[in-house]
């Protein structure tokens, strides 16, 4: 009888134990203080200027930080963390970043859905990022007010256009470089129109309208004329768009906590703190109108 009471003591000890440990890593890796770090180590940095010594990410426990472009490098310093969570895990990403590469952000996108990762985005989301990332789970936030930009995404004529441009390069002096030009030029084909579909399914699920870019496809630069934009008068500028606050909230993109910037004024001042020759302009109703 003594034997079992001090058996069962043992295992109330463990258990005991077992939960504080549970607690402390909870408390650890909470969203609070995931966001004050991220932002520690962000504010280090820029979010849009492009140096090959900076780095993009960093991550403790399920908690990560992404700072900057959305690439290769990024993409495989994700998923070497993610790999390292327990599947039940539901990560707690901040990310600043003006964008990217979108196959490999569609890939980091899928992976927070499934995970029903926590998303939050700071100071500036910004083409892949705000396309992907930001907009492709629905645990979605803003710490404090961030401005989001969009200019396109994958579109039904993306495929033909990187054909195109394979071809130019095939004809180029690097051509000569290319072993199997119909088998690679067939592969990125392939791939275009499969992550095509990866876009749009990854959006519906996360409840946003893909239309947020899809409507580009059919919007010429001189559609962005406003009071605070004139494409026809600086055509050489690279042109992004923010959605006014009616729109934000029709296509789903509102964040569950923190605000977006809808004042043009401050989001190009804040743009072009770092990358010259750009602009945002209010998007045009008629081209994002939801479906439902």
């Amino acid at each position: 009888m003594q034997l079992a009471a001090q058996l069962k003591l043992i295992l109330l000890l463990i258990l005991i134990a077992g939960v504080g440990a549970a607690c402390a890593q909870q408390d650890a890796d909470s969203p609070t203080k995931v966001i004050a770090e991220c932002k520690e180590w962000m504010d280090r940095q820029s979010a849009m200027e492009a140096t090959a010594s900076r780095e993009n990410f960093t991550a403790k426990g399920s908690g990560a930080c992404i700072n900057g472009e959305i690439d290769d490098d990024l993409h495989e310093k994700f998923f070497a963390w993610l790999g390292q969570l327990p599947s039940e895990t539901k990560p707690v990403v901040v990310i600043r970043s003006g964008g990217g590469e979108a196959f490999a952000a569609i890939d980091i996108a899928e992976a927070l859905q499934q995970r029903e990762a926590a998303v939050y985005v700071y100071d500036v989301c910004a083409s892949s990022c705000a396309n992907y990332i930001y907009s492709g789970v629905r645990n979605r936030h803003s710490i404090g007010t961030t401005i989001l930009l969009f200019h396109g995404g994958l579109a039904k004529d993306t495929a033909q256009e990187m054909a195109a441009v394979f071809d130019d390069l095939l004809r180029s002096p690097d051509g000569k470089h290319i072993e199997n030009p119909v088998s690679e030029r067939r592969e990125l084909m392939e791939r275009a129109e499969t992550y095509l579909k990866k876009q749009d399914k990854l959006l519906i699920a996360a409840g946003i309208d893909p239309v947020i870019i899809h409507g580009f496809s059919d919007m010429e630069m001189t559609d962005l004329a406003s009071a605070d934009c004139d494409p026809a008068r600086e055509p050489e500028l690279e042109y992004a768009v923010f959605f006014s606050e009616d729109m934000v909230r029709a296509l789903g993109v509102s964040p569950l906590t923190g605000r977006l910037e809808y004042r043009a004024n401050v989001i190009n001042e804040r743009l072009n703190r770092d990358t010259k020759g750009a602009k945002a302009c209010v998007a045009p109703e008629k081209f994002f109108r939801p479906a439902r």
